[in-house]
């Protein structure tokens, strides 16, 4: 490769990264639907593909981001900017053993099945004091 190929083939990268950092690549997309059995929590951004975001279980926290790999092939580089970060609590009826995450049709949905497939939901009653 030609240097000047090799230079303008790297300030394409940087320009790319760049664009992103400063607001040019849409926001992640975070949807929670609650079924019979599971919670399901959505995952998509456009212009980013599944494998660039992770799902991590710590404790009781279930933590969703995402990094948006930069490689610099001539220095033998990469550069990881967070582009996604959530923290959610994960709730005592959820099983946490058996969350599971899976890549469908450009997002990654991540399924929290319901313990003894049981969830106990009721509405309380707010009373009036006065």
């Amino acid at each position: 490769m030609k240097p000047i190929e090799n230079t303008l083939k790297g300030m394409g990268g940087q320009f790319d990264l760049l664009n992103t950092l400063y607001g040019g690549s849409s926001m992640t997309r975070m949807e929670t639907e609650q079924e019979e059995d599971r919670l399901l929590i959505k995952l998509s951004a456009p212009g980013v593909g599944p494998d660039a975001f992770n799902v991590l279980i710590d404790g009781k926290k279930l933590v969703l981001y995402t990094l948006l790999q930069q490689k610099n092939p001539t220095e033998g580089q990469s550069l990881a900017v967070p582009m996604f970060l959530r923290v959610i609590d994960i709730p005592d009826f959820v099983d946490a053993e058996h969350i599971e995450a899976v890549q469908e049709q450009g997002q990654v949905l991540i399924n929290l099945p319901f313990k003894d497939g049981q969830h106990f939901q009721s509405r309380v009653e707010i009373k009036n004091l006065f």
